[in-house]
């Protein structure tokens, strides 16, 4: 009875009676809908760069949030960037939805893949002319069946999500799609942080980075799995300097990971307070060792080698790393409970061995 009600309810508010055939000559003015995590917005850069290359005479703007804006914000193909941070549903109506519509997008890409009504509600109300996404089922129908929607494509979840992203423009005839995620502005953030690389680089062969923290506790390795990581990685590459990342409120659970690695070679990371500070450290680095998170997003835009420890949800694969050699532990379920310093050792050195392309995907063990 729920489910049904529910259905009825999303046809009723979440159609579109005036639709017109799409008519690509006459689109000038598209947004991009981005307003969530950082590692989403760097991921999102290949799609920003592939529309403006294909059609460099459109206005395509983006609509961030105040967290992951400066990741976007010196990026040479977006026009502007629009801060919609979440709110109530009355507050946004009279504010940011309001202006968003006021400026008559020709084409409007929604990228989240989930069937919520208040989020639907929020983007029907944006006038687009054209309005593309994902078909997500819900309610015994899926977001396909209902009329605000242009077009809609399935989310593929056996591979990255560029692939579905792409899909959603397929009506546009792209061509030469290049994948590769894109990083700008970090010059600017990068000379405390370059500094601090070449005093290390003068006593050591290299840098590896670990960063422990991920978006939630269940992404997040535990300090007692860090420090065993930690001290094998350095123990086998004792001429490389190991640096424990601390996200902003972490700084003592880094420090206790270095204490307990027990190799001088572990050591704190230089302090990044800014997101392209951090991508600065980053790109400075040739191993990078993280959970599924921004630093893995960030790390793929720089080609690096990575070992990413991923949870077994049924999307793990959308958000794969980017770079050309990576290594994937995979967790037995949705925690990460437990990481084994044995299997991010040998996935580090398959990764060291040699510098073409390598894809690994390790089923972590009970």
């Amino acid at each position: 009875m729920i489910k049904t009600a529910a259905r009825l309810l999303s046809y009723a508010l979440l159609g579109k009676s005036d639709k017109q055939p799409l008519d690509i000559a006459k689109v000038r003015k598209v947004l991009i809908l981005r307003n969530d995590k950082i590692g989403d917005m760097i991921v999102t850069s290949a799609l920003l760069r592939e529309l403006k290359k294909n059609y460099p005479h459109w206005q395509i703007d983006v609509a961030a949030s105040s967290a992951n804006r400066d990741v976007v914000a010196g990026n040479p193909h977006v026009n502007e960037i629009l801060i919609w941070d979440k709110q109530p549903l009355l507050r946004d109506l009279r504010t940011t939805i309001a202006d968003l519509r006021l400026r008559r997008y020709d084409v409007i890409f929604n990228p989240y893949n989930r069937f919520s009504i208040p989020l639907l509600l929020r983007i029907k109300w944006l006038g687009a002319r054209y309005l593309t996404g994902f078909a997500i089922p819900k309610y015994g129908t899926s977001t396909a069946n209902l009329g605000m929607f242009d077009h809609t494509v399935p989310c593929d979840r056996s591979s990255h999500i560029l692939h579905s992203f792409f899909a959603t423009f397929g009506q546009f005839g792209l061509r030469d799609i290049d994948m590769r995620y894109e990083l700008f502005g970090v010059d600017a953030h990068a000379a405390r942080v370059d500094a601090a690389c070449d005093t290390l680089l003068r006593t050591h062969e290299g840098l590896f980075c670990l960063n422990f923290q991920g978006s939630n506790a269940q992404r997040t390795v535990s300090v007692a799995d860090a420090q065993r990581c930690a001290a094998t990685l350095a123990a086998r590459y004792p001429r490389h300097a190991l640096l424990v990342i601390a996200a902003p409120g972490t700084e003592e659970r880094a420090a206790e990971i270095v204490r307990g690695a027990g190799h001088a070679n572990v050591m704190s990371a230089p302090p990044t307070g800014h997101i392209l500070e951090l991508a600065a450290l980053i790109r400075r680095c040739e191993l990078v060792v993280s959970p599924d998170t921004s630093v893995i997003h960030i790390a793929s835009a720089y080609d690096k080698k990575i070992v990413g420890y991923y949870i077994r949800t049924d999307n793990y694969r959308w958000f794969y790393p980017a770079s050309r050699r990576h290594a994937v532990i995979l967790a037995q379920g949705l925690t990460l409970a437990k990481v084994s310093a044995a299997e991010t050792l040998a996935a580090a050195e398959q990764l060291m061995e040699g510098d073409g392309p390598l894809e690994v995907t390790v089923q972590a063990a009970d």
